[in-house]
């Protein structure tokens, strides 16, 4: 501090304030994906969106408030009994919305999904978090006491929304599964899913896998961009979603 900024410094503490330096906040991402969602749906065309990891619908959800705001018809894919139960419940009255308590997997069947212990004296945003594999709660600093094993039934992602819309009807694909998102991408590929926004979660997935993803992404004619610990990706041949059922 400068001896002039001392001297200013000592003068305001004299009549009861202070001076202090102001550090900018830079770790704001642009928020490419609201953007994306306002103009496809001003387009007028027919709008469908898939969460996979859907969570309760509130905590760290990044489409809550456009599907909302746009009464976005949609599914919503939930594991976790618990946390499926809240889901529904915080959506409720938005009739447009479909649910499926159940897990993307390579084939029906059931899976071990550590999570954190309900009753654990945590917070928040650490009982949200799931993983099918440990390591990445403990990477969360989520201590090993308050882990709990729990067997999820689960199917292939285009069985689970057949029921509901046809994958080529998705305009919007939103996946955050603590580092299983890349299998969630294979999966929406797979049945046949070229929705026209995707937004995933990448900061849990290794490094190797992280670059699977955009490699698939790539080769499936998406452009993409790291925004905070999302990847944005958006079809480029096709402005559109594809047809509906």
């Amino acid at each position: 501090m400068s001896a002039l900024a001392g001297v200013l410094r000592r003068s305001l503490r004299a009549l009861g304030f202070d001076l202090v330096r102001f550090q900018p906040a830079l770790d704001r991402p642009f928020p490419v994906l609201p953007l994306l969602v306002r103009d496809l749906v001003a387009m007028g065309g027919p709008f469908y969106f898939v969460q996979v990891g859907a969570n309760d619908g509130v905590l760290d959800d990044p489409i809550r408030a456009l599907v909302l705001q746009h009464a976005l018809p949609g599914l919503l894919i939930e594991p976790l009994p618990d946390l499926f139960q809240r889901l529904q419940a915080n959506y409720r009255g938005q009739p447009q919305l479909a649910f499926e308590n159940a897990a993307v997997l390579p084939a029906t069947g059931e899976r071990t999904l550590y999570r954190v212990r309900p009753d654990a004296p945590v917070s928040d945003y650490w009982q949200g978090l799931a993983s099918f594999t440990r390591a990445n709660l403990e990477a969360q600093g989520v201590p090993a006491r308050h882990i709990h094993a729990q067997s999820v039934r689960g199917a292939p992602l285009g069985e689970l929304i057949r029921p509901h819309v046809a994958p080529g009807a998705v305009s919007l694909l939103q996946v955050d599964t603590e580092g299983y998102d890349f299998a969630v991408l294979q999966s929406a590929f797979a049945a046949g899913m070229r929705p026209a926004i995707i937004n995933y979660e990448h900061c849990w997935l290794s490094p190797d896998v992280r670059l699977a993803a955009r490699r698939l992404l790539d080769a499936q004619g998406y452009a993409f961009l790291e925004v905070g610990k999302d990847t944005v990706a958006v079809r480029e041949t096709a402005a559109a979603p594809g047809p509906g059922r």
